[in-house]
This record gives structure tokens, C-alpha cells and sequence, in this order.
């Protein structure tokens, strides 16, 4: 099969722009990857990305404050889970189980609440929370 000019013309103004094109997404593909890799880095730090530390005070003492109004409490875990969600929601903190502060403050919130040390294990609200995570019950007594 034999092109007209016209169709060579195009076919290699086609091919000439896809080799040229495909060096550039090539670059972009390479630094999406990099900024991905760094995205998923950063977000499965223990210790979350960062927050600005006016903020993080405000949401310590408001998670300190909400746990020692629960104290010995009925609570369930999914409605304790809500009310730190709630709380986190309101100072921008979107992922607020991935901050050691979050522990360190609910320890904190069980003292004030005139807890013992040992009942913490033993709080049904907590239990989902700190399930085969010793680190984050560490956290809490910590910060008891």
C-alpha cells in the first residue's frame, strides 16, 4: 500500500510529535512517582503529617478534655471514635489516628478523669483503638 505525500506528511508529523510527547510524560510520570512516593512516605509516619503546633495544643486539650468527660463511661467505641473524629474534624486534622499525640492526649484525658493506670486496658471504648497495637496503648499510658 503506498500513502499519498499528504498522508506521509501527516503520519510523520503524528509519529514526530508522539516521540517528542512521549519524552516529556515520561518526565512527568518520573516526578509524579517521586511526589507519590514522598506523599506515601509522609503518610505512614507514626507520627502524621505535620500540624502546626497552635493547632495541635488546641486538639490536645480538646481530645484531653473529651476523654475526661467520658472518664468511666458506657461509651461505646464507635461513638468515642466519632467524638475524636468530631474533634479532629474541627482543627483540620484529617487523619488523627496516625498522631502519637492523639494517644498522649487521651492517656492525659484518662488521668484528669481520676482513672488508674491499669483500668485503661480494660475500658471497653478504648479496646478497638489499641487492639494489637501496643504502641499506641504505650502512647496513652505516657501520657497518663
Amino acid at each position: 500500500m503506498f500513502f499519498s505525500l499528504r498522508a506521509r506528511y501527516f503520519m510523520t508529523l503524528f509519529l514526530s510529535a508522539a516521540l517528542l510527547s512521549g519524552c516529556s510524560i515520561s518526565h512527568s510520570v518520573s516526578s509524579s512517582s517521586d511526589s507519590s512516593r514522598s506523599i506515601s512516605r509522609s503518610s505512614t509516619s507514626s507520627s502524621g503529617p505535620e500540624v502546626s503546633d497552635e493547632t495541635k495544643k488546641a486538639y490536645v486539650k480538646d481530645v484531653e478534655t473529651y476523654v475526661a468527660a467520658i472518664g468511666r463511661s458506657d461509651i461505646g467505641p464507635e461513638e468515642f471514635m466519632r467524638g475524636i473524629g468530631s474533634i479532629a474534624k474541627r482543627h483540620a486534622i484529617t487523619d488523627w489516628e496516625s498522631y502519637d499525640f492523639t494517644y498522649t492526649a487521651i492517656g492525659k484525658g484518662l488521668k484528669k478523669a481520676g482513672l488508674s493506670k491499669d483500668e485503661i486496658d480494660t475500658l471497653p471504648y478504648l479496646k478497638p483503638l489499641v487492639a494489637g497495637d501496643a504502641k499506641r496503648l504505650g502512647l496513652i499510658k505516657k501520657g497518663y
